[in-house]
């Protein structure tokens, strides 16, 4: 079937897309590559601020996809089946190189935090808070920054980020418990530090 084939026109539905993929249909690959380039880039983006890592670890997985087509479960989330191989490779390719990865979180993304800390963080309009508490995300391990990507942006449920996660759902409470925790504390040091110094 080539590209500019009928269903393609049709613009089939992504469980169509899936099946077709694992017939060998090239135009279900560039259609499903399409569909979540965006979401994919932005995702990895959160994960690790290198560009051409996040890029060359997409052009990864869409490879596999093709090589190992033959091979794929026949019912699948594809969105969150990409972000899950998209997360394994990115972290491969940071241990790989050894070295610690400085995650980029969108500064479009909302903080996670309770809403008076919230009211203060909007209320001070300070660089020094955005700075402090931008660095506090990104000292947080990558597993705690993923956790938080997948239960507040992407809104997953518990049960389906731990099965993302290949943990239990207990585990995954405390690594959301333990990012949200680290958060909160950098929001206290900021909170005391101006109410001392400003007069707040």
């Amino acid at each position: 079937m080539s590209f500019f084939n009928t269903n393609a026109l049709e613009s089939p539905s992504l469980e169509t897309l899936w099946s077709d993929l694992r017939s060998g249909e090239r135009y279900a690959l560039e259609a499903i590559y399409r569909n979540f380039i965006q979401d994919l880039f932005n995702f990895g983006m959160s994960l690790h601020a290198d560009e051409t890592l996040v890029k060359d670890a997409i052009q990864e997985i869409f490879i596999d996809l093709w090589n190992y087509r033959s091979n794929l479960c026949s019912e699948v989330n594809i969105k969150q089946y990409l972000f899950k191989s998209l997360s394994n490779r990115i972290q491969k390719e940071l241990g790989k190189k050894a070295r610690r990865s400085s995650i980029h979180w969108m500064a479009d993304h909302e903080i996670l935090v309770d809403s008076t800390e919230e009211e203060l963080i909007q209320s001070q309009l300070d660089s020094e808070i955005s700075s402090k508490v931008k660095n506090a995300l990104a000292n947080l391990p990558i597993r705690q920054k993923e956790v938080l990507q997948y239960l507040y942006f992407e809104k997953l449920s518990y049960e389906d980020t731990s099965k993302l996660l290949d943990i239990n759902i207990r585990s995954t409470y405390t690594l959301a418990w333990k990012a949200i925790n680290a958060l909160k504390k950098v929001i206290l040091v900021l909170s005391i530090h101006f109410f001392f110094f400003t007069g707040l």
